[in-house]
């Protein structure tokens, strides 16, 4: 079946790019190396699998292209391509050479104070593109943060929540045609009242799932992936099931300058607003963490 598809995908795509293999794993989408036959480069076809193309998941992954599409950041993995032939529906990116940082993190465990601080600043920064756009993450997590070059980027809008207002400013489409394209991200696409995110380090609001995550449900997660960059543990990484959910709703972790003590009290300081509990309590988007961040390194 495989070798099947990747045949029909490949004479799908013409002769741009060749596929070499297929990744072991893309959780519901299926990932493939392919070169570029123009130029010296590899990429990475996202194909929503044939079987997933009904009209739910295919508007979702359209939702997600549309999303990458808007996003121009040099620490977002970016849109090279698209296309959709059949029952095929795909869409190209640069193939990142690096490690996750899940990866580093369970090789090395805390980072180095300045990589960890570097990646920190530089995802917020392209988190705060995606937060001006409308556009919330929703899924903020070591394996969705790459490394090129030693600098981080940031991968997978696939459960991004796009508010139709800032895609339309980006992308001149009218309200009401952007409307019946991406509104669904907003009901039955995201199932109201269920959880979307990674429960390790979901904002509380998320597990609650009645309405949208604004920016700074990102927040959040981006101040437990900072805490775990600098301390090597994630906050509440000892939990599972429903006692990990408790936790982010009744614990608060201490201040990551308590557990090394190389982080600056001001960083710690930073990381600590950005777990408050109560939304409002928190950085109200990732420019502000960002800036809050910059101000103290």
């Amino acid at each position: 079946m495989s070798d099947e598809l990747i045949a029909r995908l490949q004479h799908a795509i013409g002769s741009a790019y060749e596929i070499e293999r297929e990744f072991a794993s893309g959780g519901q989408s299926r990932l493939f190396l392919a070169s570029d036959t123009q130029l010296p480069r590899k990429v990475v076809i996202k194909l929503l699998p044939p079987e997933l193309a009904g009209a739910i998941e295919a508007e979702r992954f359209k939702r997600e292209i549309k999303v990458l599409g808007v996003l121009q950041h040099p620490h977002i993995v970016p849109l090279l391509g698209t296309g959709h032939v059949d029952d095929l529906l795909w869409y190209i990116m640069p193939f990142i050479r690096g490690d996750s940082l899940a990866a580093r993190l369970k090789a090395e465990g805390a980072l180095p104070i300045p990589d960890a601080l570097r990646a920190l600043y530089e995802v917020a920064d392209a988190l705060a593109t995606a937060h001006k756009e409308g556009i919330v993450h929703r899924d903020i997590k070591p394996e969705n943060v790459l490394f090129q070059s030693g600098h981080a980027m940031l991968a997978d809008f696939g459960v991004a929540h796009a508010r139709l207002e800032g895609l339309r400013r980006s992308s001149g489409v009218p309200m009401g045609e952007m409307r019946r394209s991406i509104a669904l991200s907003n009901g039955r696409l995201t199932q109201h009242g269920f959880a979307v995110g990674t429960p390790g380090y979901m904002a509380p609001e998320q597990f609650i799932g009645d309405d949208p995550a604004d920016a700074r449900a990102d927040v959040y997660s981006l101040a437990m992936l900072g805490y775990e960059m600098l301390t090597g543990q994630a906050p509440f990484s000892q939990y599972r099931g429903a006692r990990l959910m408790v936790a982010h709703f009744t614990e608060h972790p201490p201040l990551a300058s308590s557990l090394r003590e190389e982080v600056s009290v001001g960083v710690a300081q930073v990381l600590d607003q950005g777990l408050a509990k109560e939304p409002q309590e928190r950085w109200r988007d990732a420019g502000a963490f960002r800036d809050a961040l910059g101000a103290r390194f």
